[in-house]
């Protein structure tokens, strides 16, 4: 294949970066917005301006990145229904424009509740984007060619974020801790893709990489066609025990993006307030182990899926779910070691592995998703799985332990049994607000845990399924592009059921290794 065309995943892998660095610059600032003695004015006689924070609450601060996914979800099927139908390079660089608008708009924020509003219209714009890239990729390549592309695609979201927090960090500190600068970063480079997501990225036709050419996207438009579309992916029985699956990590990922950099200042603080990481040190550090741990996961999960599909259709759900269940206990230890100072190192190494862990199956549940939908489907599909694991993930758990946190903190407060009495108050509140956020995100560990039992029920109905998608495109597929037909909606409706659904029943639930059988 030319080179030319992995220049499109090239572009597709930059925006994803930015995509992620942008969500994540929220994490690395969040101190600053939080800090109640610097509300009005920062004393750096050098620094000009309102560069102040907003004192507000850890509920508050969850809320931030809350709305932001609450935008990025409800018009992530819109995008998903445009997707399927018109230019989908358009529609992103249209998109990529809107989010980078609004994020700069942010930064100009006078209150908290116009910076909340910035950040759920920087959710709208990013739904565009993340909706419909990963549909070009199936179209661009088939089979293991695109898990490989896939792998690529997804690296940047270990990237991303990791520059999301360090860049953000270093920048509010370059900039005498003013946290507006880091929300004016991003958006010049999101111009600038804007414009080359147009100039380098074709829309090849739907299936394109399966050999077939689907016109009839064009052409049945419309409420009927959108709720047909919904009736064939909500039976699909592999594709709803993966999103659910996928919304646990997502509820464990977005948890920990938004809060440990806070977290591991108080932690570092616990027995002694000289220990405490500054706000750009607990960023890099945070940052560090999240591009490693996302570079290695992303690849590795990517290729061990490719290699053991060779062996058995379930090796997607099977890495997600494996990858899953040993997240959790490394989640755990790390939040419970993080404020003992002699353990420090030992967290560091247990978050990694946790990170790892969970990044493992963000390209397999790519692929999953692309091998079970047929082609005309897919950015619908992938839009309906956005909504839901973001509505029971990461736009849930921000807030979600913001608000456990501020709970547990004034209870502890008011608890002499549980709280030593100190001399120094001080160093009792940083006891209090670290054992409120380890407390709060010990549920991150318990979701990891409990989303290993939904991949795993998955892999009951993947081959199934799998089946069912690669019998539609061998029973529709054109014997020669003269024989390309347009459908009407009422065509359309008029599939046979034998290709709409799924097989009644699962397939045995076993893992073939040549001579071997391993039933699970």
């Amino acid at each position: 294949m030319a080179w030319k065309a992995y220049v499109p995943v090239g572009m597709l892998f930059l925006v994803n970066m930015l995509n992620y660095m942008d969500r994540l610059t929220i994490s690395g600032i969040l101190p600053l917005l939080q800090d109640p003695s610097n509300v009005t004015q920062t004393t750096n006689k050098s620094c000009t301006g309102h560069c102040g924070g907003f004192g507000i609450s850890d509920k508050k601060s969850g809320l931030l990145q809350s709305v932001f996914i609450v935008g990025y979800m409800i018009f992530s099927p819109i995008f998903g229904y445009l997707g399927d139908r018109y230019n989908r390079p358009l529609i992103m660089a249209v998109g990529i424009f809107f989010w980078s608008a609004s994020t700069l708009g942010g930064s100009f924020a006078p209150n908290y509740l116009v910076l909340v509003v910035f950040r759920a219209l920087v959710g709208i714009g990013e739904a565009s984007y993340a909706t419909i890239a990963p549909t070009l990729i199936a179209d661009m390549f088939a089979q293991e060619r695109r898990m490989k592309m896939l792998i690529i695609f997804y690296l940047a979201v270990p990237i991303g974020s990791a520059l999301g927090y360090i860049v953000s960090g270093q920048v509010a500190s370059l900039a005498c801790n003013c946290w507006r600068w880091a929300f004016r970063v991003t958006p010049g480079l999101g111009l600038v893709f804007a414009v080359l997501s147009i100039l380098l990225i074709k829309d090849p036709p739907r299936g394109e990489s399966e050999h077939r050419l689907e016109h009839s996207t064009v052409a049945v438009t419309g409420v009927r066609a959108y709720l047909h579309d919904l009736k064939y992916i909500v039976r699909v029985r592999s594709y709803i025990w993966s999103t659910l699956g996928f919304s646990t990590v997502t509820f464990t990922i977005g948890a920990l993006a938004q809060w440990v950099p806070t977290y591991v200042r108080w932690a570092t603080a616990y027995e002694d307030k000289s220990y405490a990481y500054s706000v750009k040190w607990a960023g890099l550090a945070v940052g560090g182990i999240t591009v490693v741990a996302g570079l290695l996961g992303s690849y590795l999960g990517g290729e061990i899926a490719r290699l053991l599909g060779r062996r058995t259709k379930q090796a997607n759900a099977l890495v997600c779910g494996f990858s899953s269940l040993l997240a959790g206990p490394f989640i755990y230890f790390a939040l419970t070691a993080a404020h003992v100072h002699s353990l420090v190192y030992p967290m560091w190494v247990a978050m990694f592995l946790g990170m790892l862990m969970l990044l493992f199956g963000w390209a397999p549940v790519s692929a999953m998703l692309l091998s079970i939908i047929i082609p005309t489907r897919r950015a619908t599909a992938a839009a309906v799985q956005i909504f839901f694991s973001h509505l029971l993930g990461d736009a849930l758990s921000p807030f979600l332990i913001g608000w456990l946190s501020d709970g547990i903190r004034d209870n502890l407060r008011h608890s002499s049994a549980v709280l030593p009495k100190l001399e120094d108050s001080s160093q009792a509140e940083i006891m209090a607000e670290e054992r409120a956020l380890r407390y709060s995100l010990y549920s991150s560990a318990i979701m990891s845990t409990v989303g290993a039992l939904f991949f795993i029920i998955s892999a009951f109905y993947l081959p199934a399924d799998m089946e069912s998608a690669q019998r539609y495109a061998r029973t529709r597929s054109p014997r020669s592009p003269g024989e390309e037909k347009e459908f009407s909606s009422d065509e359309d409706e008029a599939e046979p059921d034998d290709i709409l659904l799924p097989p009644a029943e699962p397939t045995n639930f076993r893992v073939n290794l040549q001579d071997d059988t391993i039933v699970l």
